[in-house]
């Protein structure tokens, strides 16, 4: 790599400099560690000890106080490593989480320099690569550690009485609309961002189509596997809610219908609804015939509630399965077929194959569970203009309305799927 050359003499004293402080980075990465317990109110739990291994209470609150909020243990792990990096940046610069914060003129500074610690881990003002630092974290997760940081600092204004940080703006939701007709606008709620929050480059949308569905179908190794992934694209479930069902939940399978329940079950960790979205869904006539067939040859001399369980391991037999062992079935999966898949992309490509076929963004909204239209609609803008055009063109026609785009762009058409379906 190559440096910005400086004089020998100030060269090997910045050297002296930088080594001293990697060590001193180094030893803080090993004070600051997230340990796991099973305690009685919540089950699992992530924390944070200390170099001593003692537990940092305010982080340990939080985290009881997400789990008790119906958090999954997989969010609680994702907190728990944010805060640590928290933490370490503390330790680093010889402040604690209050003297971070309670001098108003320097908030902004403060959260600021770790906002850039995390992002540029690596940088030192002596040695400058000619091409500038790496981010070694996308802006996506950035903004996740961000956001978990002033988070907590919510959380003690109410546990600790800590003033409110004032690092938030507001922001407009009306996005249809600007200026004039934004002030006409009678729906206007107050929404706040944190000013730390970056852009983020929108992704574009990664599905299954039904085609490569069938594909890793027919490669499924077993009955029970290929009910899971069934599950994910048939029945929209996210993974975690494959993992919660129980045999209860398929009391209407001879009429198609699944239910989707929010259980409290430290028996089955990874299992959860997400936003407590709880509700019901309808899947084909092949995946029923599956289910009910595995209900009666297999599940049957089984004592178990659990509907998605280990059949083939020793050691965990009979259990609810793991997230990582779904998530590793589903990898290999994308390897035995070519076919690059991860979990979500069957939920993602049952809503587009909706939309193609014709379903407005009313239906896939129900079939998914979202809370808001807005939800849906800002996702699958992403579709192909052909497929969506269709999608609307099929609409109008039961509306009995003229439709005759002519070039519709991708945002004026989520516009216009948006509106239609208010």
């Amino acid at each position: 790599m190559e440096i910005i050359r400086h004089t020998l003499k100030e060269r090997r004293r910045r050297t002296a400099t930088l080594c001293s402080n990697a060590m001193r980075y180094n030893n803080v990465i090993m004070q600051t560690r997230v340990k796991k317990a099973n305690i009685s109110t919540v089950g699992e739990i992530y924390f944070l000890v200390d170099e001593k291994g003692k537990l940092i209470m305010p982080a340990y609150r939080y985290m009881l106080f997400l789990r008790m909020n119906g958090k999954s243990i997989n969010t609680n792990l994702i907190y728990a490593k944010h805060l640590k990096l928290y933490f370490d940046w503390l330790s680093l610069t010889g402040l604690d989480y209050h003297t971070a914060v309670n001098d108003e003129t320097k908030v902004l500074t403060n959260l600021g320099n770790f906002k850039f610690w995390i992002k540029y881990p690596d940088y030192n003002e002596y040695l400058i690569p000619i091409g500038g630092f790496e981010q070694k974290r996308s802006s996506s997760t950035i903004n996740q550690i961000m956001t978990v940081v002033l988070n907590f600092y919510d959380f003690l204004v109410h546990d600790e009485g800590l003033g409110v940080l004032n690092v938030y703006k507001e922001i407009r939701t009306n996005f249809l609309f600007g200026g004039f007709l934004d002030e006409l606008s009678l729906n206007k709620e107050r929404t706040f961002s944190n000013i730390f929050k970056e852009k983020v480059p929108k992704k574009k949308l990664k599905y299954v189509t039904r085609s490569q569905y069938k594909t890793l179908l027919d490669a499924c190794n077993n009955q029970r596997d290929r009910i899971i992934v069934g599950l994910m694209y048939e029945g929209g479930l996210r993974i975690s809610e494959v993992i919660g069902l129980n045999i209860v939940d398929l009391r209407d399978i001879r009429n198609n219908k699944i239910y989707i329940t929010l259980r409290d079950d430290p028996n089955n960790p990874d299992a959860f609804v997400k936003y407590g979205s709880e509700g019901s869904t309808f899947v084909s006539d092949a995946l029923r015939d599956e289910i009910i067939d595995y209900l009666s040859n297999v599940l049957i001399d089984i004592k178990t509630d659990y509907f998605i369980i280990n059949l083939y391991s020793k050691k965990n037999r009979y259990k609810p399965m793991r997230r990582d062992t779904i998530e590793d079935i589903i990898k290999r999966l994308g390897k035995k077929t070519g076919i690059p898949v991860h979990p979500h992309m069957f939920r993602h490509g049952i809503a587009v194959d909706m939309l193609e076929k014709g379903c407005d963004i009313v239906q896939i909204k129900d079939k998914l569970r979202h809370k808001s239209i807005t939800t849906t609609s800002n996702i699958y803008a992403e579709v192909n203009d052909a497929a969506r055009e269709d999608a609307m063109r099929t609409y109008y026609e039961k509306a009995d309305t003229d439709f005759t785009p002519k070039s519709y762009s991708k945002e004026e058409l989520a516009n216009v799927i948006y509106s239609e379906g208010e």
